[in-house]
């Protein structure tokens, strides 16, 4: 994938242990004054602001290529950074979520929420130090081990999800995935195999590390 069709975004949670590499990234309220104190200009910053003071949003302004404030409480900071990652830059087609995890449990699961949100062609993933988030499409896909990533989960967000899955560690077909009970989590990759997953609806998966 081109670099330049990967955005990637900055949100103001736990923050990485380390910064990937890339040429395009936009910082959403104390996660853009992250970036710019960790020597990186956004190309958007935005959001209401109300987590670093006056001096600081100057400075986040001053740093930014584009800039905006979010002036209603009717949608997530982060639902405003991607809708105007989409509108400037309608290139894009990958967005990785930092800072989406960490102490605020409420905001992690309204960014749970946003991946299967209208952001559907869009690849949109959230990342932290021990695990990678995103939504399969329904139907069958394919997707591969990274490095270090031991473990992957498989939970469903629609009732009666209907899952096939092959070349991993345990295999099953036509399992009923159940809201009552983890009934996919932990699986586990086997090294040279591409994950074989057949879902009758969307599903989360969820790569993890120790």
């Amino acid at each position: 994938m081109n670099v330049m069709n990967v955005m990637n975004v900055m949100l103001g949670g736990q923050f990485p242990k380390e910064l990937p590499e890339s040429n395009l990234w936009c910082g959403v309220d104390k996660g853009a004054l992250y970036l710019i104190d960790n020597g990186i200009k956004p190309h958007i910053s935005c959001g209401d602001f109300d987590s670093i003071n006056n001096e600081q949003i100057s400075k986040v302004k001053n740093y930014s290529k584009n800039f905006f404030v979010k002036d209603n409480q009717d949608e997530t900071d982060t639902d405003f950074a991607l809708k105007n990652i989409i509108k400037l830059y309608p290139e894009i087609t990958k967005i990785n979520l930092f800072g989406a995890t960490g102490k605020r449990l409420d905001h992690f699961f309204g960014n749970i929420l946003l991946l299967n949100n209208n952001y559907h062609n869009l690849d949109l993933r959230i990342i932290d130090d021990y695990n990678i988030i995103f939504v399969s499409k329904s139907g069958e896909s394919k997707f591969s081990s990274k490095k270090n990533y031991k473990y992957f989960s498989i939970v469903p967000i629609y009732q009666d999800t209907i899952m096939t899955i092959k070349n991993s560690k345990y295999e099953v077909k036509n399992m009923l995935l159940s809201f009552d009970r983890p009934n996919a989590t932990s699986n586990e990759f086997v090294e040279g195999k591409d994950i074989v997953l057949n879902v009758n609806k969307k599903v989360l998966i969820i790569y993890s590390k120790d």
